[in-house]
């Protein structure tokens, strides 16, 4: 089975403290797979580091066997990432908070549409759609935010940090 994300040898220092030891792993493509550990164990610095926010100080990370490191900006188009913090703007409605993604993402408009409603109805948010977001429970919120991270159907998704994810 080809691996989708591939770290060898991945070391972060900050100064002369060592937030990253290197760490090495694959991921399969369709597995799920979590960084478990306590707090300043280094997995948020793992995940920026393979989501391209974070240079490494050393190591190889790989996506779908395109090097991370010297291709950031390709990686991206290719990740969604769901950060701890709660990042939709709660001033909007859920599908405005998808809308300004897709645009970003310079998705055809016609395309935007299609994705738009399928992640809404995916997500189970069709009905909360014209809905302000800060009336939404926190779960729908964070069901948006993955929407979010998946707009331009990437083929890998990063959460920092989520308890459930339901999925019809």
């Amino acid at each position: 089975m080809p691996f989708s994300v591939e770290v060898k040898n991945l070391r972060k220092l900050f100064g002369k403290y060592e937030a990253v030891a290197g760490i090495s792993f694959t991921i399969n493509e369709g597995e799920v797979f979590g960084l478990l550990g306590p707090n300043g164990a280094g997995k948020t610095t793992t995940i920026r580091m393979i989501t391209t926010l974070l240079p490494p100080t050393s190591g190889e990370i790989k996506i779908e066997g395109i090097n991370v490191i010297k291709n950031g900006g390709y990686i991206r188009n290719l990740i969604g990432y769901v950060p701890q913090a709660l990042s939709a703007d709660s001033t909007l409605t859920g599908y405005e908070n998808l809308l300004i993604v897709a645009k970003l993402l310079r998705l055809p408009k016609k395309e935007r549409e299609e994705r738009i409603n399928h992640i809404l109805d995916i997500l189970n948010l069709s009905e909360a759609a014209n809905r302000i977001v800060k009336e939404y429970s926190g779960g729908m919120v964070r069901k948006l935010e993955i929407g979010q991270a998946l707009i331009h159907k990437s083929s890998e998704l990063y959460c920092r940090t989520f308890k459930r994810i339901f999925i019809k």
